[in-house]
C-alpha cells in the first residue's frame, strides 16, 4: 500500500473515530437528566407546568441505527433538555417523527413531551 493510500486510512480512520465520540456523547443522561421521570397520567395542581419541550436524535452520522435505537436517543435528549428547563417531570411524552422518506433516507428522530416541575415544598 502506498504512503498515499496509508494516510487516507489513517485519516478516515481517524475522523470516525472522532465524530462518534462527538455525536455520542449528547446522547448521555447529564446528572439533572437522571432526575427527570416520564409519567402517564396529568401530572396534579402540585405541580407546576414549565413548557413544551423536545429531544432530537440526528440522523446523520448516526450509523445503521434502527429508528428505534434513534428514538430512544431522542428521549435522552429530551430528558437532558427537560432538565434544563427546570422540570423534573414529562406528561404526554410522544415520537413525533416524521414519516421515512424512504429507507434510505430516514428524517431525524424526535420526541416531545409536556415538562412539569413536580418538587415537594
Amino acid at each position: 500500500m502506498s504512503m498515499k493510500k496509508t494516510l487516507l486510512v489513517v485519516a478516515v480512520a481517524a475522523t470516525a473515530i472522532l465524530l462518534n465520540g462527538c455525536s455520542s456523547s449528547k446522547y448521555q443522561l447529564t446528572q439533572a437528566g437522571q432526575h427527570v421521570q416520564f409519567v402517564d397520567l396529568k401530572p396534579t395542581d402540585n405541580c407546576q407546568y414549565v413548557g413544551k419541550a423536545e429531544g432530537r436524535r440526528s440522523t446523520f452520522f448516526s450509523g445503521n441505527k434502527t429508528h428505534s435505537e434513534l428514538i430512544r436517543e431522542a428521549a435522552v435528549d429530551l430528558l437532558n433538555n427537560a432538565a434544563a428547563m427546570g422540570g423534573n417531570t414529562i406528561y404526554d411524552a410522544q415520537d413525533v417523527t416524521m414519516k421515512y422518506v424512504s429507507d434510505l433516507a430516514p428524517t431525524d428522530a424526535v420526541m416531545e413531551g409536556q415538562v412539569y416541575n413536580c418538587s415537594t415544598k
